[in-house]
């Protein structure tokens, strides 16, 4: 027996109040210093984030498109081609003599945030080169054969005042949602395209085919009911002959799951091709490499927060959508504050620095890695840094042209580490780029226990494996436009070089030494210990090395040598805080947050997010000032498994009414007043809604509570 019925049942209306509207604040009015008062620097502070996220959102945009590109053509090549022959003429109307209704399997995979970008760019990509006849479908808005209709025919003649917004479904109010009166829309859609009157202002700028077909895209195909589904592909199915239609599946998971949906009688109509888009997680890469592991743009993810986000990839909806949300906000939070003001490159944040006062000095000279340059420095220098401001200046202008040249060197090198290790057994280095960044940013990466077993198994590499990774190495170095790196990629080629010059000679000293003494060790009857003495001593000489192995150890010394210098932690560089946001608490709040503990805490002390001072109380009381939903949790709070809802009402009343005075009339109290029964009535439903009761079937005046040990 259900008992999810809610515990009132009623509508409320609020009209609008005929005053003044809200004024809306603009984004620039947010960002003000500790006064709350908006300065010069408040000023460029904002002007800094919102030309740096206009940029990046640019190049973000960019790889949206490209990303899918190869799929998207594919698809919409496919969608050119299904309906070759169709014809509405009498006289050449071709019959057609299959009912298959060509189908689109487009693969999205199982990041549900993204599909409706990867949707939205696909319908534009169709509109644009196909047919201007595209309907997207949800399966939340097509709980019936009569939705999808409505939907399909609104979507295709353009026309929202089409649909009845005063009714819960969505309603044709002057045409029938049905398939004639689609054959019939599209026969003189056709016409008017193709009459020679049309006026050249309502040409359209794309030209389009005779038949343009019309197509349909279902973009969660899992979550579509099965009978309905089905028989709107029966229907489709019969107007094949009249309509050239072309059905696109979403599906998040695999093909199969059409299978498990149709039936095969169903399944049978549809002539199916199947297009796979790009997994999120190479998404996610591109995405990084293009806004992060670049020296286009300054601002930096701490070790941290870059874990925090990638984790909320990895394990939770694999959506980089939310990623890049997750990427605005934390650069938001950066720019709050002083250190945000000097994340802008070298050449401007020079002037920045210049222009900046005794307070905002200080704010910066306060940054953990400053204070730790500072403490190396000798006792005069650490008193100029610390009480000479035009010193301080010179030296915050000096160590944010070194952050600018590590940037230059770290990223490219950090590709050759990466090109160096990715394909060695178990990946001691991370198989992803991102895996090794994230180890970058952590801590120095040579005195991780990974690149050491990773320098262990390059010692033990074959001559041709060796010579492939330093190609792939060259290669990744000779991509980077951004940092001049040509010393490096000289002599690697070198090392190639030297390399390819080794002849088979280079085995022969191995060969030989090996048979140095025969003769005596087989001339002659030795005893078992002696043998191990001989053995013991043979293994403390060191074997000599051939000539392949000496250039091998000279080659890998010499990139140990630079990814030592170029690849330190930049937690280890003063000043880093400029450019690196690394509060992960404050993210993990707001990205990551614990919704019923914020609810509790909400409930339980209303000051803590309302800051009224008549709201604040003791532990164990509640304040009659309280809203109603905070009074009637507390009093639930000291109730049982079941709750009387007559002596909760009673307690409430009490309650409310305990700050008034005592002269209230008896007669008054013994009958409840109707506006009080209604808070009393809106604030459990309040708590219904929040899961923190249910009504239970047991007792027809109680309900049940759900929730334990929260205050």
């Amino acid at each position: 027996m259900s008992t999810s019925g809610s515990v009132s049942k009623a509508c409320f209306v609020f009209k609008p109040k005929a005053g003044k509207r809200k004024k809306k604040l603009n984004p620039a009015d947010y960002f003000v210093n500790e006064t709350g008062a908006k300065t010069e620097a408040t000023r460029e502070r904002y002007d800094t984030y919102q030309i740096l996220w206009e940029d990046m959102n640019k190049d973000i945009d960019a790889l949206q498109t490209d990303i899918h590109k190869k799929v998207f053509d594919d698809l919409v090549g496919y969608v050119g081609t299904t309906h070759p022959g169709f014809s509405l003429e009498e006289g050449t109307k071709q019959k057609v003599s299959s009912n298959e209704i060509p189908t689109a399997a487009l693969v999205t995979g199982v990041n549900m945030p993204d599909h409706g970008m990867i949707f939205s760019n696909l319908t534009s990509l169709l509109q644009d080169n196909i047919t201007p006849y595209v309907a997207r479908l949800q399966a939340k808005d097509c709980s019936a054969m009569k939705n999808i209709m409505s939907k399909v025919i609104m979507q295709f003649m353009g026309n929202k005042d089409l649909l009845d917004d005063d009714d819960d479904e969505v309603q044709v109010k002057r045409i029938s949602p049905t398939m004639p009166v689609l054959c019939g829309w599209y026969a003189d859609a056709v016409k008017k395209s193709q009459s020679p009157n049309k006026s050249p202002s309502k040409k359209r700028k794309t030209s389009y085919g005779q038949y343009p077909p019309l197509v349909i895209v279902m973009e969660d195909l899992e979550g579509f009911p099965a009978q309905v589904l089905q028989d709107f592909i029966i229907i489709c199915s019969q107007y094949l002959s009249r309509l050239p239609l072309v059905l696109v599946f979403g599906i998040a998971t695999t093909v199969t799951a059409v299978h498990t949906l149709l039936p095969h009688s169903v399944s049978s109509l549809l002539c199916m091709e199947k297009f796979q888009a790009q997994p999120s997680t190479e998404y996610l890469s591109q995405v990084i490499n293009k806004t992060l592991l670049t020296t286009k743009y300054p601002f930096k993810l701490g070790h941290r927060v870059f874990q925090l986000l990638l984790d909320m990839f990895l394990y939770h909806d694999f959506s980089v959508v939310n990623f890049i949300r997750g990427l605005q906000f934390v650069m938001l939070e950066h720019f709050f504050s002083d250190l945000g003001m000097l994340c802008c490159g070298a050449k401007l944040s020079a002037s920045r620095v210049k222009a900046m006062n005794h307070r905002q000095l200080e704010a910066i000279r306060k940054s953990p890695s400053f204070r730790r340059h500072v403490e190396l420095q000798k006792p005069q220098e650490q008193r100029d840094l610390l009480l000479n401001d035009k010193h301080t200046k010179e030296v915050f202008i000096s160590l944010l042209k070194d952050l600018d040249s590590y940037h230059g060197m770290c990223y490219p090198i950090m590709h050759c580490l990466h090109a160096l290790t990715s394909s060695l057994p178990r990946h001691p280095l991370g198989k992803q780029l991102r895996e090794l960044y994230s180890l970058v940013l952590e801590s120095n990466v040579w005195e991780t226990q990974g690149y050491k077993d990773a320098f262990s198994l390059l010692r033990l590499m074959a001559r041709d494996d060796l010579v492939s990774v330093l190609r792939q190495c060259v290669e990744r170095l000779q991509a980077w436009t951004e940092s001049d790196v040509s010393e490096v990629i000289m002599e690697v080629q070198t090392y190639m070089a030297q390399l390819a010059s080794l002849g088979d000679g280079s085995q022969e000293e191995q060969e030989e030494e090996p048979d140095e003494r025969p003769k005596e060790r087989l001339s002659k009857t030795t005893k078992l210990h002696d043998l191990q003495n001989r053995l013991r001593e043979s293994a403390k000489q060191k074997k000599k090395l051939t000539k392949y192995e000496v250039l091998r150890n000279k080659i890998l010394d010499y990139l140990d040598e630079i990814f030592r210098t170029h690849l330190p932690s930049p937690t280890t560089l003063p000043l880093h805080e400029v450019y690196y946001y690394d509060r992960v608490s404050t993210l993990r709040k707001h990205m990551n947050a614990a919704p019923r503990a914020a609810i509790q805490t909400a409930l339980s002390n209303p000051h803590f997010y309302l800051q009224d001072e008549s709201l604040k109380s003791e532990d164990g009381t509640i304040p009659n000032t309280a809203p109603d939903v905070c009074i009637a949790y507390k009093l639930h709070l000291e109730c049982g498994r079941l709750i009387n809802l007559y002596d909760w009402l009673q307690a409430f009343v009490m309650l409310v009414h305990s700050g008034e005075e005592n002269g209230a009339d008896s007669s008054k109290q013994k009958k409840v007043d109707e506006v009080l029964q209604a808070r009393f009535i809106r604030a459990v439903s309040e708590l219904q809604f929040l899961g923190f009761i249910k009504p239970t079937k047991r007792k027809t005046d109680h309900v049940a509570r759900l929730t334990w040990g929260g205050c």
